[in-house]
């Protein structure tokens, strides 16, 4: 932006950024309690001693000057479909980030890394 006053230009460079650890929880707040699915908790001392809970375990983002990548590693409750669910997330993802932020996002991966029975999807979810 520029501007002009008594014939000099001053030029003002300004920006907005987010750490990535924001990013991270703006994607573990939205997805958070979607039907089948719930993000890979971690229940390292190390992960409490970095400020990182679990809230945004199993999520990753890389964030740019103006886009997003996320990549998520999850936990799918039998008999719900993975790809429904994977749709859904995206979706939901795409939008909070970009309405909370303005970055778009580029790209979500995700990584489904176990099936759990209704009971240990409960006791996850918990616990």
């Amino acid at each position: 932006m520029e501007y002009k006053d008594n014939n000099t230009e001053i030029q003002h460079n300004s920006k907005l950024v987010f750490e990535e650890q924001v990013i991270a929880k703006i994607v573990a707040m939205a997805i958070k309690g979607q039907e089948g699915i719930t993000t890979v908790k971690s229940n390292s001392a190390f992960s409490g001693i970095v400020g990182r809970g679990n809230e945004s375990s199993g999520i990753n983002v890389e964030v740019g000057e103006t886009e997003v990548a996320v990549d998520l590693r999850l936990w799918l409750e039998f008999g719900k479909n993975a790809r429904d669910i994977y749709t859904k997330l995206k979706e939901i993802i795409e939008e909070q980030v970009m309405s909370m932020t303005g970055l778009k996002v580029v790209e979500v991966n995700a990584k489904i890394e176990d099936v759990l029975s209704p009971d240990e999807f409960r006791d996850r979810l918990n616990g």
